[in-house]
């Protein structure tokens, strides 16, 4: 059986040209990720237009442009990196001023008292704000390590207002939605209203944009019913959470977003540091892949790989080494993962997804086949995690790369049918010929009558190839 769990890998300074990343898809790789924190919209371009020529015919890569948000970050450095020791006193204020931390963020200057505690990058250093004097704060380090230019602040215990997309994320919407991408990623996620101005601002430029919610605050975790409700995928975002959460929280919020995101039908993704030894060595630690082993038994539909690909020495090896370690995982995930069995709504998509996994594990079927206009139909039938492949015939090219999100799901592209017959008759023929099924097999169809109407799907079909 195909590996059910999607691989999202970002693309970077170790992924610029066109064979490394026809290399990450051999590999595996689902889903590219293009980090607008860094790099310019030119090679960005050229990196998609490399995914897209490497497409394959059945279950193509599709795109996501991950926007910064309102990330607080330090300026450039006099010296960086800047090594620093425990203990060690330093300068924080304006740019330009010649203080060892220049920083021009007025949220973070505004706020900063005598005793708050300052983590800088992934929390690697910390620091304690000693005394202050204005914009100006004497800080001491409290653990030793290295600090680099443009690299992000959080302060502890606290969150800022402000609206979710900066000037720089609304510029990073227009280009992305000119590169026709499949999905945005927005960062920072505080509220449900966070996605609503999202999705009203990208539906100006493309409205078959899809939207991931990355969720990285407490904000988001009190929210994630409504957030998930406003969005069409989430993401367990670790890196920041782990800094506005204690670090022993963060694994139960990780089965708490998975759960939620399982229970309402909406693809996941799992993030950070999945396999960040990888970023130097070409083997990981067995404490991260029993990491990514268990996000699978959590029910993610989606691991991603972040440095690991974007730039370390061995980013085709990782994707290897994570498209097999899902597979080992997903040996287990019938036993282990949990399956809704009830349809807690009177959504007839639903509903009849329901039912045609109920049907395809009575019958043993080679596969659940379905046709789509929308994608829903597949997603819905994923929410109950059937043990069979979950074949989607589409004729639009954006759903069908969309899918690529969706844990368990292979989608073709087929013309437009006329008739629901047709719909069935094209469907199959289309994993005939990708050799996803042969003669013989049985499988259950469900589709809509008629054929090309959203949200229609009320047919379920068992059917011998």
């Amino acid at each position: 059986m195909p590996r059910r769990t999607k691989i999202v890998a970002t693309l970077g300074p170790a992924t610029q040209n066109a064979a490394t990343v026809r290399a990450l898809i051999k590999a595996g790789v689902n889903v590219v990720r293009l980090n607008c924190s860094h790099g310019d919209w030119e090679s960005k371009a050229e990196a998609v237009e490399w995914v897209r020529e490497a497409n394959p015919a059945v279950a193509p890569v599709a795109v996501m442009a991950d926007l910064q948000g309102p990330k607080h970050r330090l300026e450039q450095l006099a010296a960086s990196p800047l090594m620093v020791k425990a203990g060690q006193m330093l300068r924080m204020g304006p740019d330009g001023q010649g203080y060892e931390l220049p920083i021009d963020e007025p949220d973070v200057l505004n706020s900063l008292a005598v005793g708050d505690k300052i983590l800088v990058g992934d929390g690697d250093v910390a620091l304690r704000v000693r005394a202050a004097e204005g914009q100006v704060f004497e800080v001491e380090v409290l653990t030793s390590g290295a600090i680099k230019s443009r690299q992000g602040v959080t302060v502890a215990g606290k969150s800022f207002q402000g609206s979710c997309l900066t000037d720089k994320d609304k510029y990073d919407i227009f280009e992305a939605a000119k590169m026709g991408v499949d999905y945005i990623a927005l960062s920072y996620v505080k509220s449900a209203s966070d996605m609503l101005e999202l999705r009203r601002l990208v539906d100006q430029y493309d409205p078959g944009i899809r939207l991931v919610a990355k969720i990285e605050t407490k904000e988001a975790l009190r929210d994630i019913d409504q957030i998930l409700q406003a969005s069409d995928v989430v993401m367990v975002a670790r890196g920041d959470l782990g800094l506005q959460l204690p670090i022993e929280d963060v694994p139960v919020a990780q089965k708490r977003i998975i759960a939620r995101a399982n229970a309402m039908g909406k693809p996941v993704i799992t993030a950070t540091q999945m396999l960040e030894s990888m970023i130097v060595n070409a083997r990981p630690t067995r404490a991260e892949a029993t990491d990514v082993a268990n996000a699978i038994l959590d029910g993610t539909d989606a691991v991603m790989l972040s440095g690991e690909t974007a730039a370390g020495q061995y980013p085709v090896e990782a994707v290897k080494t994570m498209a097999r370690i899902a597979e080992k995982a997903e040996s287990l995930c019938q036993d282990e993962a949990p399956r809704p069995t009830a349809v807690k709504n009177h959504d007839c998509t639903e509903a009849v997804a329901h039912a045609a996994v109920e049907v395809a594990e009575s019958l043993r079927a080679r596969a659940i086949v379905t046709s789509s206009t929308s994608g829903a139909t597949p997603r819905w039938v994923r929410k109950f995690r059937p043990d069979v492949p979950i074949l989607c015939a589409t004729w639009d090219e954006r759903v069908q790369r969309q899918l690529a999100m969706v844990g368990g799901v292979m989608a073709a592209l087929i013309p437009s049918p006329e008739t629901t017959d047709e719909a069935i008759g094209l469907s199959i023929e289309a994993f005939l010929k990708a050799k996803e099924l042969k003669m013989g097999d049985q499988v259950v169809l469900t589709c809509g009558v008629p054929p090309g109407v959203a949200g229609n799907t009320n047919l379920i079909l068992v059917r011998t190839v």
